[in-house]
């Protein structure tokens, strides 16, 4: 209320400079506004009801004829209590999903291996924690076989060069962790040379 009357007041003066009011003029107008605004704020304010001849219903706060004045106590707000929001429960992290990690001991990449039988061992091991039920070797793009040692003695591979990594499985058979696909090198001696 102090801010409005300020206000007031200071509009007044402005006017009176652009206005060629006197000093005096603004004094009264500054007393007249003054007034005006502590009668609003401290009177209830009246307002009119006015049912036309037609039944429709005009509020307005100037008095005329045939209307029903309607009186608001000083205390009347449009105040809405907001409801109380509780505030939501901190989340628990999230457990760290495990770190499941393959390595191919042996061979080593693009090894060359020579066995006339195609016999060689493919071994695999799981460095640190946690650890996975299940290995299985990928053997020329197709899963060839699984168990929990990681190691892999094959026979009867044919010749030439084959593509392998070994995968952690658990055991639905979702795919934990993954070796990198490695390259070896089969050499058979030829059954039409003699030795």
């Amino acid at each position: 209320m102090k801010n409005m009357k300020l206000n007031i007041c200071l509009i007044s003066v402005l006017m009176s400079g652009a206005f060629g009011l006197t000093p005096l003029h603004a004094a009264l107008l500054s007393q007249d506004a003054n007034a005006s605004a502590a009668a609003t704020s401290s009177s209830p304010m009246t307002i009119y009801k006015v049912v036309g001849k037609d039944g429709s219903v005009t509020y307005t706060d100037k008095p005329q004829q045939n209307s029903e004045p309607l009186a608001f106590d000083v205390k009347t707000q449009n105040v809405v209590t907001a409801a109380k929001v509780t505030p939501p429960t901190p989340s628990k992290p999230a457990a760290p999903k495990p770190n499941y990690r393959v390595v191919i001991k042996s061979p080593a990449p693009e090894a060359t291996i020579r066995n006339n039988l195609g016999e060689f061992t493919i071994s695999a091991a799981q460095p640190g924690a946690p650890k996975a039920p299940i290995y299985r070797l990928i053997f020329d793009d197709a899963p060839l076989v699984s168990n929990s040692s990681g190691v892999f003695k094959l026979s009867g591979i044919h010749r030439g060069a084959h593509t392998y990594k070994v995968e952690l499985t658990n055991n639905t058979g979702k795919t934990l962790a993954s070796s990198p696909l490695q390259t070896l090198y089969l050499h058979q001696a030829s059954a039409l040379i003699n030795n």
